[in-house]
């Protein structure tokens, strides 16, 4: 499956072992490079959160992420789940950085994928508080990577770049931070494929929403659709 490493990070502290993005006829993409960048070009300043911080325990967790009628409609939706923390050698399965996982509360992820040339995946992990997400990511994205008025708390853009063993898929990521709650969106294709402009940004805001509907205890609702 195609993979990939990012040349810019998101705020993490993992290592670079290979990222699944995809798990059938689509392109993978690698983890993130950690080590941070200069911002360019200007920070961008992410929109002050109106929503209570509230932690989101792996049911609401779940239902934060996006199903298959809130995604572009060229994607299908292919799974969706999301875990407690009980065991942090599987939030370290999940990609996450240790010390994510020695605080986190719960994490889960979801896939899409058109089974030709474009894949997404959007991860989701909750900490105890805001403050605790905070201190763990730190978001320097660029108006040219995020835009001017950016969704969350905190926010960061990186490349998804072609590696040796899939030279024809590359992409782009934002991680946000919304409260507690911080959401990982990548989206991969292939060489040449025609994604229309904006869309990482439009499903990065999504997920913001998605999240601050859960955080105020109300059904996620929130689609780009």
């Amino acid at each position: 499956m195609p993979r990939a490493t990012f040349s810019r990070t998101a705020g993490l502290a993992a290592s670079t072992s290979v990222v699944l993005l995809m798990a059938v006829l689509v392109g993978g993409c690698g983890a993130p490079d950690h080590s941070r960048q200069p911002a360019q070009k200007g920070a961008a300043a992410p929109r002050a959160s109106s929503s209570p911080a509230q932690v989101l325990h792996s049911e609401q967790l779940e239902a934060a992420l996006p199903n298959q009628y809130n995604i572009p409609w060229e994607l299908e939706f292919r799974d969706r789940m999301a875990w407690d923390n009980a065991d942090a050698t599987y939030c370290q399965s999940q990609r996450w950085p240790d010390e994510w996982c020695s605080e986190a509360l719960s994490y889960g992820t979801a896939s899409y994928t058109n089974y030709r040339d474009q894949g997404l995946e959007i991860r989701l992990i909750s900490f105890r508080d805001s403050a605790t997400a905070a201190r763990l990511f730190k978001g320097e994205g660029t108006v040219d990577e995020v835009g001017e008025s950016p969704p969350g708390d905190d926010i960061d853009g990186y490349e998804v770049e072609p590696s040796a063993e899939n030279p024809t898929w590359s992409g782009k990521g934002i991680m946000v931070r919304q409260g507690a709650v911080l959401a990982d969106v990548q989206y991969a294709w292939e060489a040449g494929t025609k994604v229309p402009a904006g869309r990482l940004l439009e499903l990065a805001d999504v997920a913001v929403r998605r999240i601050q509907q859960a955080q105020a205890g109300k059904p996620p609702t929130a689609s780009v659709r």
